[in-house]
C-alpha cells in the first residue's frame, strides 16, 4: 500500500526529471540565441565580429538573468532587437517548461495505474503456471514410460481455482488489457528453471510437503520466496515496470495480502493501492505542481539560507527535496512541520549524498521558523502536534 513517504519520493523523482529536462531546454535556448546573434560570413563584415560577439554575450546574459521573471523588463545599453529576441526565447522556453511539467505530472499520476496493473498481472501468474503444468503433464503422459511421474502441484490447486473463478479479477484484467499472452516463453522458462528448481518449493514438487501444510501454500510461497527474489524474474519485471525497485515492496505487500485473504476463506477483493484514496493522489499532485508554480519563491528563500553556495551548485536532489518539504509545510496545514522535516531527512539519506541529511535538516529548520513567523506556514488540527 502506498504511504506518504512513497508519494513524496515519487514527487521528488518526477521533479528531478522535470528540472533535468528544464536544464536541457535552457541550454538549447542559449545555443539558439548565440546562433541568432553570431556573425554570418555570407552576410556580415568580419570587421564587425566584436559587435556580434558582444550581442551574443548580452543575449545569453539577459536570458540567464530573467529566467525566473520570464521577461526582460530593463536592459540599459542593449539593442532593442537583442531584447526582443531574448524575450521571444524566454516565452518559448516558458511554454516548453509548462508543457514538460504537464507531461511529467501525467506520467507520475499514471505510475499508480501501472502499480495496479502489475499487481493484477501477478495475481494471474499462478493461473498461467497451472496452464504450463497442464501442457507439460500432457506431454509427459503421451511419452509415458514406466518411471516415477512428476508432481504438478499447481494443477487443481484450490487457490488457483479461486483466482480463475474470480469475476472481479478477470473483469479488471480484461478492462485494462492485462494478460501473459505474449510471455508464454518467459513463463515456460521461469517454471522449468526458476520455480521447479527453487529450494523453497522443493517439498511441493517432491511430493513430500508437511502433512499440515495446505496445498495452496505453494501459491503464497511462490510470491514470498521466488517471484520477488529470483534474479531472472525480477530482472524481467524491472525491464517492464518503471521504478520497479521503489514499487516492488508495495506490489509484494498487495499480492501477499490478497493471497492470504483467500487462504483465510475471505471473499476475493483487490487490495487498495492507497488507504486514503483520492486524498493521497491529490497530495502527490499538489507536491509536484506547487513546487513548480512556486519555484521562483522557493529558489529565492533557499538561496537566502545558502549564501556561501551558488544555488545551482547544490545537488539537484537536495534542492528538490527542500522544495517539496517547503511546499508541504506551507500548503498542508494538517501535517506537522517536524514530520515534514523528518521525512525530508529520511529521503535525503536514501537518495542523496552522505552529507545531505545535515544540509537538508539545517536549511529546513531555519526556514520553517522564519516562514512560521511570517505567517506563510500555518498549521491546524493534527498539524499542530509536535510543532514547537
Amino acid at each position: 500500500m502506498l504511504n506518504r513517504r512513497i508519494l513524496r519520493v515519487k514527487a521528488m523523482q518526477a521533479l528531478y526529471g522535470h528540472y533535468t529536462a528544464v536544464e536541457s531546454m535552457k541550454e538549447v535556448k542559449r545555443n539558439e540565441l548565440e546562433e541568432m546573434h553570431a556573425l554570418d560570413p555570407a552576410k556580415h563584415d568580419f570587421a564587425d565580429k566584436a559587435l556580434f560577439e558582444a550581442r551574443k554575450k548580452q543575449a545569453v546574459k539577459l536570458f540567464n538573468e530573467n529566467l525566473l521573471k520570464g521577461k526582460v523588463e530593463k536592459a540599459d545599453g542593449v539593442e532593442e532587437e537583442v531584447v526582443q529576441n531574448v524575450n521571444n526565447a524566454l516565452s518559448e522556453y516558458e511554454s516548453l517548461v509548462h508543457k514538460e511539467a504537464r507531461v511529467r505530472k501525467n506520467e507520475m499520476m499514471k505510475e499508480a495505474e501501472r502499480l495496479q496493473d502489475t499487481y493484477i498481472k501477478l495475481l494471474l501468474l499462478p493461473i498461467e503456471i497451472e496452464q504450463r503444468e497442464k501442457l507439460d503433464k500432457e506431454k509427459e503422459d503421451k511419452a509415458y514410460i514406466a518411471k516415477e511421474k512428476k508432481v504438478y502441484p499447481f494443477i487443481g490447486n484450490e487457490l488457483v481455482a479461486k483466482l480463475k473463478e474470480s469475476e472481479l479479477l478477470q473483469k479488471e484484467a480484461a478492462r485494462s488489457g492485462i494478460s501473459w499472452d505474449n510471455e508464454h516463453q518467459e513463463i515456460k522458462s521461469w517454471y522449468r528453471e526458476q520455480i521447479r528448481t527453487a529450494e523453497s518449493l522443493s517439498h511441493f514438487f517432491g511430493g513430500t510437503k508437511p502433512k499440515d501444510a495446505p496445498e495452496n501454500d505453494i501459491v503464497l510461497e511462490l510470491f514470498k520466496r521466488v517471484v520477488f527474489k529470483n534474479d531472472a524474474i525480477t530482472s524481467y519485471l524491472e525491464s517492464n515496470h518503471l521504478q520497479w525497485s521503489e514499487n516492488q515492496p508495495i506490489i509484494k505487500s498487495m499480492v501477499v495480502k490478497t493471497i492470504k485473504a483467500i487462504q483465510d476463506g475471505e471473499e476475493f477483493e483487490l487490495a487498495e493501492l492507497t488507504k486514503n484514496g483520492e486524498d493521497d493522489f491529490k497530495f502527490l499532485e499538489r507536491l509536484f505542481m506547487d513546487s513548480i508554480n512556486q519555484n521562483e519563491f522557493l529558489e529565492e528563500i533557499i538561496q537566502s539560507k545558502t549564501l556561501n553556495w551558488d544555488v545551482d551548485r547544490i545537488a539537484l536532489t537536495d534542492r528538490v527535496i527542500l522544495k517539496i518539504a517547503l511546499v508541504e509545510m506551507m500548503n498542508s496545514p494538517s501535517i506537522p512541520v517536524k514530520v515534514t522535516i523528518n521525512e525530508a531527512i529520511e529521503i535525503s539519506k536514501m537518495y542523496s549524498t552522505p552529507k545531505s541529511k545535515q544540509f537538508v535538516n539545517g536549511v529546513l529548520d531555519v526556514l520553517s521558523n522564519e516562514l512560521t513567523s511570517s505567517g506563510k506556514i500555518r498549521k491546524s488540527g493534527r498539524g499542530l502536534i509536535d510543532n514547537k
